[in-house]
């Protein structure tokens, strides 16, 4: 307990942290003005999609109550949902107003903010409370953290939302990944998505709050926890893949279902993107084991077979892996792809053809919450998603970040280390000839084009039509799951039907 008292007491601390530095840097915010006002796709696909969605748009109304519930509880319905769609909206109007600099937005995702904080003392009474800590503890805390430096709810606002999240969020968070709630009958007694969404919020939290105690707890847990939430244990096994004898990393879902396993890898790319703005390389830790386990994911996912090591946390036991939910998307393959191939120089065979799934499902981007499906399905609403947005890069791109580590670096990490993590791949030589970041044997992947959208040819017009009529298809099959624990208690929420959004499909690198 004294270590729950620690982190909750937010002593006056000297901010050594980056801002805005959670899944959105400064850095992300310039690129991407500067992609919009080129009017550059996929970026501008993406963003007309982005303020073309009810969310991103006013007036926006706030939903705030004082306790909100994922389940029914006795003659009162579940309204879980009030409060992910009103945290998705504040950080779509958040991230509306950094990028067309109108204040409009930026009052009215701190009139979202200032209503929960007015309002909000419950999250629930039943384990399904650690969800809504966790997955929307990290979602308004990225909100709050675009926010922040707003004046109008600096001077009036941002305090007594600090408060609200670390009083009916954090502390939720804190208590579960210490494993003090009396349901839990050993420490991975919860699946992974249920932990990996407190080490989010823990991490997010301790950001927005300026709590480095908060922040490296995060961190240590990730490395270092006990339960499903620690990377070793959400990426339980490494295996060697048929045919190459390359690793692959078995997820602690696998043998559940797929859609579960999907969020796992939406929310490991969460952490490890709120850490790699604040100078912790999360990405690259034990041998790159999130992308061992992505890579997994992606190619049983895409039809493929992989090896299965049988799984037991003491409650329940796998033999095989699940076919359930087979070929699931989630907001995850954008920052997992540009990070690991772009940045790093990784191959990443299997991560490169999701993401190329992605834009087929979707019509030529990735998305995000409020773009998507019945705002009641807590699936669609999990993570923030727009990685299109956030994180697509191109060759430039990259060379730009790499001259930027010469003269600037992050928070925690040294100048020399920084540029040696971001590493530049020797040329290959593509199928065309051309000089590619990618081999001959590497999928294609959606590559980023100089073309504006208002001088696309007939013909990119014409496939993009084709493109969006598949993608509507696929969109209608695709299953988005909220958590569940280790009991086998099922929340059956599953997404209807919907039709995916049409835009042009970038052309795809040879």
């Amino acid at each position: 307990m004294k270590a729950l008292q620690l982190l909750l007491a937010l002593l006056p601390l000297a901010s050594s942290f980056s801002h805005p530095g959670l899944l959105v840097a400064e850095s992300d915010l310039a690129r991407l003005r500067g992609k919009i006002s080129a009017r550059l796709d996929p970026w501008q696909a993406c963003w007309s999609s982005f303020v073309n969605m009810a969310p991103a748009n006013l007036p926006y109304t706030p939903q705030a109550v004082s306790s909100v519930d994922r389940d029914a509880v006795g003659s009162t319905d579940s309204n879980a949902y009030l409060l992910w769609t009103d945290a998705a909206a504040a950080f779509t109007l958040a991230l509306r107003w950094k990028i067309e600099g109108n204040t409009s937005y930026a009052d009215a995702a701190a009139t979202i903010l200032n209503s929960w904080s007015d309002k909000l003392t419950s999250i629930g009474s039943n384990d399904d409370q650690y969800l809504v800590a966790g997955l929307q503890g990290h979602e308004l805390a990225n909100a709050g953290e675009l926010l922040r430096d707003y004046t109008p709810f600096r001077e009036n606002g941002l305090a007594k939302f600090q408060t609200m999240m670390v009083d009916v969020f954090l502390a939720k968070n804190i208590y579960f990944l210490e494993h003090l709630d009396g349901s839990e009958h050993n420490v991975k007694h919860f699946f992974a998505n249920w932990e990996l969404a407190q080490v989010a919020s823990a991490m997010a939290i301790g950001v927005l709050t300026d709590n480095t105690t908060t922040f490296n707890f995060a961190v240590d847990y990730f490395k270092n926890g006990s339960g499903n939430g620690a990377i070793n244990n959400a990426v339980t096994n490494i295996v060697q893949e048929p045919d190459t004898g390359n690793p692959l990393g078995q997820g602690q879902e696998e043998g559940r279902d797929q859609g579960h396993s999907a969020l796992d890898f939406a929310l490991l790319g969460v952490i490890a993107q709120q850490a790699w703005n604040q100078g912790e390389d999360l990405f690259s830790y034990n041998n790159s084991r999130i992308l061992l386990g992505a890579e997994y994911f992606a190619r049983y996912n895409l039809g493929y077979e992989v090896p299965f090591e049988p799984y037991t946390n003491g409650l329940v036991s796998y033999t095989e892996i699940s076919s359930g939910s087979r070929g699931d998307t989630r907001w995850a393959w954008e920052v997992l792809y540009n990070h690991y191939v772009m940045i790093k120089g990784k191959q990443a065979p299997w991560t490169t053809k999701y993401l190329n799934k992605t834009y087929e499902t979707y019509g030529g981007f990735e998305p995000g919450s409020g773009s998507f499906g019945s705002h009641k399905v807590s699936g669609y609403y999990d993570t923030l998603g727009w990685g299109t947005l956030l994180y697509h890069l191109n060759e430039t791109d990259v060379a730009s970040l790499r001259e930027s580590t010469t003269s600037t670096s992050a928070t925690h990490r040294s100048v020399d280390t920084l540029a040696a993590l971001i590493k530049v791949p020797e040329a290959t030589k593509s199928i065309s000839g051309s000089s590619s970041f990618l081999s001959e044997s590497t999928p294609t992947v959606p590559a980023s084009t100089a073309t504006s959208t208002a001088t696309s040819t007939a013909a990119s017009t014409a496939a993009s039509t084709a493109a969006s009529t598949a993608a509507s298809t696929a969109a209608s099959t695709v299953n988005l799951h909220p958590g569940q624990h280790a009991h086998g208690h099922q929340h059956s929420h599953h997404a209807g039907p919907q039709k995916a959004a049409s835009c042009p499909l970038p052309p795809k690198k040879q």
